[in-house]
């Protein structure tokens, strides 16, 4: 039976990552709260609302209840679904499970304004509610890439309570290679590898910085080219000291795609990174910029 007709309409462009594709989307949120990040383009075509609880029901009323009971997984979208307040979202999360008999976890997108907002309990209510893996884009572990990326807060800010939280919501944590350009790569790098360090997320990974409708991000920073960005991921894994964290680096703005288990697999990738870097080298394109640098890539 095809269920398409019953399940919730969503309002574009919507965004998951891509180990969400299995799962069901409930679009909590429309847009981004924050949404001023000078590197990002995803929703600025979206003007951001919580969508009213009793809407959200309704959608989640319409699904059948023999899909209902194949689904294993739920994603709330948009940007930062958790942004919601929390006793309407506890309230959200408790009918999610109502309905899905067979739920084994939500999933969300969570930037940094969310971790200063909700306290440590109130993160802990929620994963008592199945909120089980969060998907933070840090973006870099150095204050000031933050603050050229105008992400609106300092790793003081909400370090300690991404702390706390991964003792019991698993954390999923992306970070943007050449975010600081060449001048600030070294100490994006160093940094956002000392941070993933010490949170020892459950995983990590790299995706590279594009132009998406962010023309003028690029006048701010002295422009990587392809070795350059490659040299940087080198020095990310190389320094990262955490244990078990599941390492990616596989998303379509990736010149190789790299996997594996950090610090077992360390040695590994960085002599797959080594090996690109050569042969970038001896075909004369480690100084060449890379193509998306000019021209919007979705």
């Amino acid at each position: 039976m095809i269920y398409h007709n019953y399940l919730p309409k969503y309002s574009e462009p919507l965004y998951r990552p891509p180990s969400e594709s299995s799962s069901l989307i409930l679009q909590i949120t429309e847009g981004c709260s924050y949404n001023k990040c000078t590197f990002c383009g995803m929703f600025i075509t979206k003007k951001f609302r919580l969508k009213p609880v009793q809407d959200i029901k309704k959608e989640i009323d319409a699904i059948p209840v023999d899909y209902a009971s194949k689904v294993k997984r739920i994603f709330l979208a948009d940007g930062d679904a958790v942004i919601y307040p929390i006793n309407r979202l506890i309230e959200i999360l408790e009918y999610i499970n109502h309905k899905f008999s067979f739920l084994e976890r939500i999933s969300s997108y969570v930037g940094s304004q969310e971790f200063v907002q909700k306290n440590v309990n109130d993160w802990l209510e929620l994963s008592k509610r199945k909120l089980r893996l969060l998907y933070f884009g840090l973006e870099s572990g150095n204050d000031e890439v933050l603050e050229l990326m105008n992400k609106g807060h300092r790793i003081a800010e909400f370090k300690d309570t991404v702390l706390q939280v991964r003792n019991f919501i698993d954390l999923s944590i992306m970070v943007i290679l050449g975010g600081g350009g060449k001048k600030l790569s070294k100490a994006h790098a160093l940094d956002t590898a000392a941070l993933l360090s010490e949170i020892n997320p459950k995983y990590a990974g790299l995706v590279t910085l594009f132009m998406r409708r962010n023309k003028n991000y690029f006048v701010n920073i002295e422009t990587p080219t392809i070795g350059d960005l490659m040299d940087e991921a080198r020095m990310i894994i190389s320094n990262i000291e955490g244990n078990d964290i599941i390492f990616r680096a596989n998303h379509v703005s990736n010149f190789v795609s790299l996997a594996g288990v950090l610090s077992r697999d360390r040695k590994k990738l960085v002599a797959q990174l080594d090996g690109v870097i050569a042969d970038l080298k001896q075909k004369n394109m480690y100084d060449k910029y890379p193509d998306f640098y000019t021209e919007d890539c979705q």
